[in-house]
């Protein structure tokens, strides 16, 4: 995933990521601008599927993505 620089706005990379649960994780960011040389850390999580896998791990539990739900909430 592409963040930002919370500081300048340029484009940061993942330097490093690792989870922390199933459906959990931390990465480490570095800005792309040589100026500011922001380092960071951003968590993340996995919160939806958006298609079934095809090999389901019964111990991961997650809802399935909705379009049309969305769709009819906006």
């Amino acid at each position: 995933m592409r963040l930002k620089c919370p500081h300048c706005q340029a484009h940061s990379n993942v330097r490093t990521s690792q989870m922390m649960s199933t459906l959990t994780g931390v990465a480490r960011y570095q800005c792309s601008n040589v100026d500011c040389g922001h380092t960071f850390k951003a968590m993340f999580e996995i919160t939806e599927s958006l298609s079934p896998s095809a090999m389901a791990n019964p111990a991961v539990v997650l809802p399935m993505f909705n379009q049309r739900a969305k769709e009819s909430a906006q």
